[in-house]
């Protein structure tokens, strides 16, 4: 081997070394950043692999007098997921709008800002969209799996505003192929029950299928499973949301107390600083 042959392998070893610390440095500042527990961190490595795409319902509402609104704290969810989601792909994410045109290659939250200045208006045209990106994303599927978050706030409909049930629920379990390369995840931002119960009922009958409620729901529902000194930021709401179809681990968080993986306290992870999340 020639020693330019042996210099460029050098040079190329030590991109990849710097290449690897940056995204371990930018994983843990996230970490830290979002109050993210160790244990949840550590699973995200999940997503390696991974393409993530973001259907958005631009026409999430909810009580006025709601603070934060659900509007906001969709923007926060989408922030994060865009912020972590950009450490395991570097081209970022796409984010699918049903009443707006899509942004592609989000790499960072501060991109997000213009989209979330303008409040949420228009129908739930869930079956179009979603159709939409499965067509789009083919090709992406035969080399990497595709990670599908849809956030809505309201029973999906067609673009005249007529309910939209059993294609959406076809759609999800017949055109997902592979479905198992394939997991949806539905944050459910309402209160409204017809709603809730209509998402549940899926979340029960078809397979890579996980949905999320609102953070307040979520951390109240693992603090009466878990106990109320069981650590849960949003950022941890964050990374169940972004995991729960993919580890089987956040799966009873919510219905009956774990034992021997309960996440350590953060508190005393940060006094210590010892250790660190990793990604290898």
């Amino acid at each position: 081997m020639s020693d330019s042959s042996t210099c460029s392998n050098t040079v190329g070893s030590k991109s990849l070394r710097e290449t690897h610390n940056e995204r371990m440095e930018k994983f843990q500042f996230l970490v830290d950043r979002y109050d993210i527990n160790p244990e949840f961190a550590a699973r995200l490595r999940s997503l390696e692999g991974f393409e993530i795409v973001f259907i958005i319902d631009a026409d999430v509402h909810g009580p006025y007098d709601r603070n934060p609104t659900r509007w906001d704290e969709l923007r926060q969810t989408v922030s994060i997921v865009v912020d972590i989601a950009c450490v395991f792909d570097p081209n970022g994410i796409d984010l699918f709008f049903l009443n707006r045109q899509a942004m592609r290659n989000v790499k960072n939250a501060e991109q997000l800002i213009p989209v979330f200045a303008v409040p949420p208006a228009g129908l739930t045209p869930m079956v179009r969209a979603l159709r939409q990106v499965l067509e789009e994303k083919q090709v992406d599927i035969k080399e990497r799996k595709l990670l599908i978050l849809i956030a809505t706030d309201g029973l999906p409909t067609d673009d005249k505003g007529n309910k939209d049930l059993k294609p959406f629920e076809r759609v999800l379990r017949y055109e997902r192929k592979p479905i198992d390369q394939i997991p949806v995840i539905i944050i459910a931002c309402t209160d409204d029950t017809k709603c809730i119960d209509y998402l549940n009922n899926l979340d029960k009958k078809i397979p890579k299928l996980d949905v999320a409620d609102d953070y307040k729901s979520e951390r109240e529902e693992i603090h009466k499973a878990q106990g109320a000194d069981f650590p849960f930021s949003f950022g941890d709401y964050v990374v169940k949301i972004l995991i729960g179809a993919i580890d089987s681990w956040f799966d009873p968080l919510d219905e009956r107390r774990v034992t021997g993986t309960r996440p350590p306290d953060r508190h005393t992870h940060r006094e210590k600083k010892k250790d660190k999340c990793s990604l290898s």
